[in-house]
């Protein structure tokens, strides 16, 4: 048995990484900003939820004293005014809580693309912490590198629903690994279960097989009865204003056009394929998620 802290238990792979952990025996120490984003878990045997600042290093130090282990990721913030600054805020306020609180293990959730600041968008603050993390002595280091989520393209629905197309800034021939969400959390839960990782190491995770885009909307189009949906690739300009006009902010929708390109080049697909980086969910297994949620609204 162990004692977890666990943030950004509110998200997508945070909550699935808690259900995956619950009944397991372990301690389970949940942050939030607010305690009642964590209701679902409060009842729940071994649970203890936490409400702070993640930006304040002394909360984050007192919930990880005592702790075998900390989940961190540094949660996106669209509506951040400087991403950059925003992102290198809270992650050093997490090296600032390691330290102060001696914990001893440490699992962070980067992304691919963390190996560099260069052509990555809102990427390069998770690659910035990975160095932080790397410079740490005496801490377990654990990165894990995700590929792009396939519930990604839920948010495309609207888009399909209204315009009958599918699209977005990334090319429409270029193949990209993909992941689901499901599988990223039930790695981490492994990995928090058994904590069998010293020094410093990095995991990538990249879903089942590479993928187009094309090739995805073809895929997703026959699953809601659309077996014509075409793919439109978008210029990065055109990007990056329709993000801005949905309410994201300037620096956040400049991040993630960014990110797009730096997918288009190539920075993004430097990862090995192996057993280990390569998980179960195929996008046909995600096209019945995707064409349930489309047929809900």
């Amino acid at each position: 048995m162990s004692t977890i802290t666990i943030l950004g238990a509110t998200g997508q792979v945070g909550s699935q990484t808690v259900n995956n952990l619950l009944g397991k025996g372990h301690n389970l120490r949940l942050i939030a900003r607010h305690a009642d984003k964590l209701q679902q878990f409060a009842d729940k045997k071994g649970v203890e939820v936490h409400a702070g600042d993640s930006f304040n290093s002394d909360f984050l130090a007192s919930v990880m004293k005592g702790s075998d282990v900390a989940m961190l990721m540094i949660p996106t913030n669209l509506l951040a005014e400087n991403t950059a600054a925003y992102q290198d805020e809270i992650g050093k306020a997490q090296i600032e809580a390691i330290r102060k609180s001696g914990i001893k293990k440490v699992l962070f959730l980067s992304s691919v693309g963390g190996h560099t600041e260069e052509h990555t968008g809102i990427v390069a603050g998770l690659a910035r912490q990975e160095i932080r993390l790397k410079k740490l002595e005496g801490v377990d280091v654990l990165i894990l590198r995700p590929t792009y989520f396939m519930e990604n393209f839920l948010g495309n629905i609207s888009m399909i629903k209204n315009m009958h197309i599918n699209g977005s800034a990334m090319s429409a021939d270029k193949q990209f690994p993909l992941i689901a969400t499901r599988d990223i959390a039930k790695v981490i839960a492994e990995k928090l279960d058994q904590l069998d990782w010293e020094g410093k190491s990095t995991l990538p995770l990249l879903g089942a097989r590479d993928y187009s885009m094309n090739e995805v909307t073809r895929v997703l189009g026959e699953s809601i009865d659309q077996p014509a949906l075409s793919y439109v690739q978008f210029p990065y300009q055109q990007a990056k204003e329709a993000m801005v006009q949905w309410g994201i902010s300037e620096s956040v929708a400049q991040a993630f056009t960014e990110m797009s390109e730096g997918i288009n080049l190539g920075y993004f697909n430097t990862e090995i394929r192996d057993s280990s980086s390569t998980t179960p969910t195929t996008i046909e297994d995600f096209a019945k998620t995707f064409a349930h949620v489309y047929h809900l609204n």
